[in-house]
């Protein structure tokens, strides 16, 4: 298992030498691959900034359309997981707030949300900072493109590790739309429409919205208790276009969603106690810590075979309000492609958990935000002879507020009490130029260089202040001490002297590509290069006021970088009616930033280290009603000299990077007079990972196989879809990840997805 990676880069080249000759024979039955719904290799995509075909583009990219959005019935960003290899969105937190995206093994798995992803989350190609919004809401969308490994020579920012780009459907010149409600699970319910076309011939328009509500599905079995991870969402998009001369088309689009205040905010509470230095769960018939037999520390144990459901207190809730206008305007000039992007979004969010997970309200942990983020981006393409260039700069303002606040009321007035709230500003400044040429040597050899330089300014100022603390965690004596007003124990800001420019950090980063293109025929791409990625410097949080003067030091973080080794394969097969995609990768990174998270610490350090593996994907229509599609994805990672909690500094393998993890689905349509039904399976398989750096058996993520089924059918003289479905048949406890709290509650809190879920929906194209 350990050299499957390698085997992979080496084998690699050898498939890609041997099948060329097969795919040629195969080749020229245009007509077979018309009578497909919809050709494998025929997805248009935007991966470098341009209109392309799939199968034409030297990236690993995936790309799942709108039908396929539908056939599989994603409707959050989250959701978008169990469609492509090598891919997880997960909420840190079971519920919507703070999405983590992870590529490849790579993510930043700090939950504070002013950090940035090494994975960038765009909608419409415009880059979302804060990983407290990754969470929402999808409708009518055109497609999702997730493009693996580093993106920064044409993507505006943070995009080391790959991303994801969220593309809405824009204005037509023909009338078209939709109106779809829908039910499920827990009280589910959802109404969504769109409609758009021309308002005069120079002027067209298009108009979304999505409404959806949802009960509490992790349930409380306390007397008096409420269910909670509830689901309330509205959201709007509207977007005009306009032609202003025969060259020259500007398109204005606004979205508008909120989040109301609902329940949220809860984990699973497992005991957890330390037996020869290590965490270990707490065996039924041990009373550790004075509390009975197999309880934590607040005197609680879940027996409850489900995992989304306990005894808790309704403390946790979440709310969120985006609002994001952007104008696009585009040139045409010839051979060339000017385009200009400038976007304003404020974002604000408020959370607040149930960070111990039981009856007993021992610990409380909450953050709110207020984002105001700006983007200009201003881009050239086009072709000269054998040349194809890009070429631009990007601008980003951000500056942003994040009040974060950690509670013990049930310590309240005792030697352990505990009462904390931490108040962060941080602005950032970038600007960056970038451009990239393809030289086509001849029709079927092309190289590919790139370049971005930028340049950033981050200010940070961090207080972090006590309400109340034991003197217990002071001086060892009993009592406590309330401090009003609230006592300043951090101030991590350019006024103090102490910290100075601490607080403040330059960076200029370079990012690079080159790459070389070979394709034998039209049915087959061969690709190889190195790419450079670079990720900005940072600062840590304090949310529980667990960092002190003494670590002034600790609080920023330096800038990381890797170099990406990079092949692959893109074939069409058997008259075009599969595809089937092979990239591998070898990341070397240098300063990696890591984050792990123990007791009440978290914070993030740089480690040189490496992630190396690839992934195989195929989609394949082996006769035209009967679709298929596979991904598989493999990954081995490890950083060095990590100091961990239990066992000193040793080499760990990174957050959230399973080994192994394979998605596939299949479905079949069956053709009743005009109308057509279809029947979907899908599942997949993430393997057992770890949640923090600090690799150990509490933050260990027990890997997990989930699958479900969906059929369709369709009406064709109402242009009606009627559907069912259920997700999660085998109602599997799929845990997501693990805080390690042995230390402080005598426990580990998990994270869980949604259980068996069962729903339909009604959808009137026209």
């Amino acid at each position: 298992m350990k050299r499957l990676g390698y085997c992979l880069i080496a084998g690699v080249s050898g498939l890609a030498l041997a099948v060329p000759a097969a795919a040629q024979n195969a080749a020229g039955a245009e007509a077979s691959a018309s009578a497909l719904p919809s050709a494998p290799g025929d997805i248009v995509v935007t991966a470098q900034r341009r209109s392309e075909r799939l199968q034409d583009v030297g990236v690993s990219v995936s790309a799942v359309t709108s039908d396929a959005l539908r056939a599989s019935g994603i409707s959050n960003a989250q959701a978008i997981s169990k469609s492509i290899a090598g891919v997880t969105l997960d909420s840190v937190n079971s519920g919507t707030a703070n999405a983590q995206l992870v590529v490849r093994g790579v993510s930043q798995s700090d939950f504070s949300s002013f950090q940035e992803s090494p994975n960038s989350i765009y909608i419409d190609d415009i880059y979302l900072s804060s990983s407290g919004a990754a969470g929402f809401a999808l409708y009518d969308l055109d497609r999702v493109e997730v493009l693996r490994g580093p993106q920064g020579t044409l993507f505006g920012r943070a995009s080391s590790g790959g991303l994801a780009n969220f593309l809405p459907k824009h204005p037509t010149k023909e009338w078209d739309g939709y109106a779809e409600i829908g039910f499920g699970s827990y009280a589910d319910a959802y109404a969504e429409a769109a409609v758009g076309g021309p308002l005069t011939d120079k002027i067209r328009f298009r108009v979304a919205g999505r409404r959806e509500v949802t009960n509490g599905w992790w349930i409380n079995d306390m007397p008096a208790g409420r269910d909670t991870l509830e689901n309330d969402f509205a959201g709007i998009r509207g977007q005009v276009e306009a032609d202003l001369t025969d060259n020259f088309t500007a398109r204005l689009s606004v979205s508008y969603d909120k989040n109301p205040r609902h329940r949220d905010g809860i984990y699973r509470s497992v005991p957890f106690y330390i037996v020869n230095g290590h965490p270990e769960p707490l065996p039924a018939n041990v009373d550790a810590y004075g509390t009975g037999p197999g309880n934590d520390m607040t005197g609680y144990r879940n027996t409850n075979a489900r995992a989304s459901e306990g005894s808790f207190n309704n403390v946790g809730f979440f709310e969120s309000e985006r609002f994001s206008p952007s104008l696009f305007l585009t040139w045409q000039i010839g051979n060339a492609t000017v385009t200009s992007i400038s976007n304003y979004t404020r974002f604000k969010s408020n959370y607040r958990e149930d960070c111990d997970g039981g009856p007993v309200d021992f610990c409380q942990e909450a953050f709110k935000q207020n984002l105001k983020q700006y983007s200009q981006e201003l881009r050239i393409n086009g072709t000269a002879g054998n040349l194809t260039y890009t070429a631009g700069t990007y601008y980003l303002n951000t500056d942003q507020k994040v009040l974060s606040a950690y509670r013990a009321p049930a310590l309240s007035g005792s030697d352990f009490a505990y009462d904390d709230f931490n108040q962060v500003r941080q602005k950032l400044s970038s600007i960056s130029v970038f451009g990239q040429i393809e030289y086509k040597f001849t029709p079927k050899l092309k190289l590919t260089i790139g370049a971005r330089y930028s340049h950033d300014v981050k200010k940070f100022d961090s207080k972090a202040y006590f309400n109340q603390l034991g003197n217990a965690y002071v001086d060892g004596s009993a009592g406590s001490t309330v401090f009003d007003p609230p006592l300043l124990v951090y101030d991590f800001s350019q006024a103090n002297p102490a910290v100075g420019n601490l607080a403040r950090v330059v960076n200029d980063l370079w990012s690079g590509k080159v790459q070389l293109d070979y394709k034998p025929s039209d049915d087959v791409l061969i690709y190889a290069g190195v790419s450079r990625g670079s990720k900005g410097a940072g600062f840590n949080g304090n949310t529980t006021a667990a960092l002190s003067p003494a670590n002034y030091g600790q609080t920023a973080f330096k800038s990381e970088y890797l170099y990406d080794y990079e092949a692959g394969v893109k074939l069409q097969m058997f008259d075009r009616r599969a595809t089937l995609n092979i990239g591998v990768f070898n990341y070397d990174y240098h300063r990696f930033q890591g984050f792990a998270y123990v007791g009440l610490l978290g914070i993030v350090g740089n480690y040189n280290g490496y992630f190396r593996g690839g992934e195989i994907e195929l989609n394949a229509y082996p006769v035209p009603s009967v679709n298929v599609t596979l991904g598989v994805s493999y990954v081995r990672s490890k950083l060095h000299d990590v100091p961990t909690l239990y066992d000193g500094v040793r080499d760990e393998q990174g957050v959230n990077t399973p080994h192994w993890s394979v998605k596939g689905a299949i479905s079949k349509d069956f053709q009743i007079g005009a109308d057509k039904l279809t029947l979907r399976w899908s599942g997949d398989y993430i393997g057992d990972r770890y949640s923090s750096i600090d690799n150990n058996a509490a933050t260990f993520v027990k890997g997990s196989f989930v699958h479900g089924a969906r059929v369709t059918y369709h009406v064709e003289s109402m242009g009606v879809d009627l559907s069912a479905f259920v997700d999660n048949i085998s109602n599997v406890n799929r845990q997501t990840f693990s805080y390690d709290v042995t230390g402080t509650e005598g426990a580990v809190l998990r994270a869980y997805a949604r259980p068996r879920w069962f729903g339909g929906s009604i959808r009137k194209q026209f």
